[in-house]
């Protein structure tokens, strides 16, 4: 991590992810990133060439704005 940590901003950019915020680390080996990527191929490719899951537990939450999210509801027919 010591020699791959100062390259990871440059291998987002190569893998066409955006570092919106972070990383940040802990003492449990999970970092928070937060990244932005129009293809979730891109993410998988960040997270493989920064091996980022070699020493730290990775979940990828696909997530939007609150304003997208609110669009989306209110496009949706109502169940009930």
């Amino acid at each position: 991590m010591l020699k791959i940590g100062p390259d990871v901003p440059d291998l987002a950019q190569k893998a066409g992810v955006e570092i919106v915020s972070g990383p940040f680390v802990n003492r449990e080996h999970t970092i928070v990133v937060v990244v932005q990527s129009d293809k979730v191929e891109n993410v998988d490719r960040f997270l493989m060439e920064a091996r980022l899951p070699h020493w730290n537990r990775v979940r990828v939450l696909p997530s939007l704005t609150m304003e997208d999210a609110l669009t989306e509801v209110q496009a949706q027919t109502p169940i009930f």
